[in-house]
């Protein structure tokens, strides 16, 4: 075998552990069967995404939630014809603007409980300054994610 001059010791490198974390959580909430509906992860997102910032556009969905266009474009089209969101009258027809409905809201509520039931149990182990701080720190970083990866 080569010699590796730049090794990299993965349980110390971030970016590393932190795909391992997200992998790990999601194994077994890759999908969700609420209401007759199987909703993915994809969908999740834009639902919480929804949730949190109420009216979004199918290009800010993109951005936030770090999905491609089509995927994206997939996700709205779902969750429109299942009756969880429906679009709203917007000013740039290029960027069309969504919010949940009432059976999405529902359905979000539902998935919420258990999506934080799960984070409770992730957080056992850290006291409320420990929980403080890693929120902290992942903001910042995700702050910075943009400028590492786009350095001009």
């Amino acid at each position: 075998m080569a010699e590796i001059k730049n090794r990299i010791e993965l349980e110390s490198y971030f970016p590393y552990l932190l795909r391992a974390i997200s992998t790990r959580i999601n194994v077994g909430t890759s999908s969700m069967l609420v209401e007759g509906i199987r909703i993915g992860m994809r969908e999740w997102r834009i639902l919480a995404l929804m949730a949190d910032k109420g009216i979004v556009h199918n290009k800010q969905i993109t951005l936030d939630s770090g999905m491609d266009k089509a995927s994206v474009s997939r996700s709205l089209k779902f969750l429109e014809q299942e009756g969880l969101i429906h679009s709203v009258e917007g000013e740039n027809w290029r960027s069309k603007p969504y919010q949940l409905s009432k059976r999405g809201v529902k359905v979000f509520e539902t998935i919420a409980a258990d999506k934080i039931s799960r984070a409770e149990t992730l957080w056992e182990d850290l006291n409320r300054k420990e929980q403080s701080e890693l929120i902290r720190l992942l903001q910042k970083l995700k702050a910075n994610v943009d400028r590492v990866l786009d350095p001009e």
